[in-house]
């Protein structure tokens, strides 16, 4: 990974003659972006994404940068190369020397709102202009969670790697990844650090399609979710143990804040996978969170709720590698979306 990030740090940048705003209508934007800077709309969320058909053997990205984030670029369903934040640049090569046939540009958000934000100004073609994409997927998946649902760390040499952009792979979090195997829209509203309630909870942000920004109020009968996957409750159980009562009582709520956005998807209550009753010593946090997650399934259940679900993520093995931090590993991320895949699939009959 190391190399290839060189190789596009390094490719020398040839402008290409047809520019394409970010306004064209053939291009399709994914996941939670502000359109309010009439320059171009904006993205912080990891796992947003913009994708566009074209005919011709070259394409660049304009993009500018608020921080160092950094982009997947996947061209026709492969990961291509990364474009790296560069404080100089807008025009970044996203593809060149292609076949000259036709060719699907994806470009995917790699890192976290804590790293930046990005604004899409547009694309360059080497000639002719932008195609009609396939239709839409009908599947809709949003990921709710923390560091674990941003890939903090996934492609770390080890647990002793501190943080940095070029480790967090959300194209190969769990949520990424289970949504391309069930062929689904996705959207990830996740930030590490993050609690399920409290003055450092996600809920506060999840209305906003800018977490740094409060007025960036996201549209939500713009793109409606049939499947919601929380993942909250490593930082939540890090000093301590919630009582059942707060903990019930903000996911309880949490849940019907869902539901008023989506009254008809399936809401999935998930634990995993850095929890563990080991840690931290002498205090059952994965037995506790386990217990309190599936007595509020169970309790919606009762009241005639059926689209409330739990699902667990095994505990990571250090045989699949470890992460920045003691985060999950690219290997472990993929266990992870197996589990999910095969919870979805069962419960919504993909």
């Amino acid at each position: 990974m190391k190399l290839l990030l060189a190789a596009v740090l390094l490719a020398p940048l040839q402008a290409l003659p047809v520019e394409v705003s970010s306004k064209d209508p053939a291009i399709r934007y994914v996941g939670r972006w502000d359109t309010r800077d009439p320059g171009g709309p904006r993205a912080a969320w990891a796992g947003s994404a913009i994708l566009a058909r074209f005919q011709g053997t070259s394409v660049n990205a304009l993009l500018k940068f608020s921080g160092n984030d950094q982009w997947q670029v996947v061209i026709d369903g492969q990961p291509a190369s990364v474009i790296v934040a560069d404080p100089l640049k807008t025009v970044y090569p996203a593809g060149s020397g292609l076949p000259d046939r036709e060719h699907t540009i994806e470009l995917f958000k790699r890192t976290e709102p804590l790293v930046g934000t990005t604004q899409f100004l547009g694309l360059q073609l080497s000639r002719g202009k932008l195609l009609p994409l396939p239709a839409r997927p009908k599947r809709r998946i949003e990921i709710v969670g923390d560091s674990i649902s941003c890939g903090y760390g996934n492609e770390s040499a080890s647990q002793n790697e501190k943080f940095a952009p070029g480790t967090e792979n959300h194209y190969l979090a769990y949520g990424a990844v289970a949504a391309r195997e069930l062929n689904a829209e996705y959207v990830a509203v996740a930030w590490s650090g993050k609690w399920l309630f409290g003055s450092n909870a996600i809920p506060l942000l999840y209305d906003l399609a800018l977490p740094n920004d409060p007025q960036s109020k996201w549209e939500f009968s713009a793109w409606t979710a049939d499947a919601v996957v929380v993942n909250l409750g490593t930082n939540d159980f890090g000093p301590k143990n919630p009582s059942e009562k707060e903990w019930t009582d903000a996911y309880g709520a949490f849940i019907k804040r869902v539901r008023t956005h989506y009254p008809q998807c399936h809401v999935f209550l998930a634990v995993g996978s850095m929890m563990s009753d080991g840690y931290p010593p002498g205090r059952k946090a994965l037995s506790t969170i386990r217990g309190y997650n599936q007595g509020i399934v169970a309790s919606l259940q009762k009241e005639g709720d059926r689209k409330v679900h739990y699902v667990e993520f095994e505990p990571q093995d250090q045989k699949n590698g470890i992460g920045g931090d003691w985060h999950p590993s690219v290997k472990t991320h993929k266990l992870m979306a197996d589990v999910l895949t095969a919870a979805i699939k069962k419960e919504l009959g993909w």
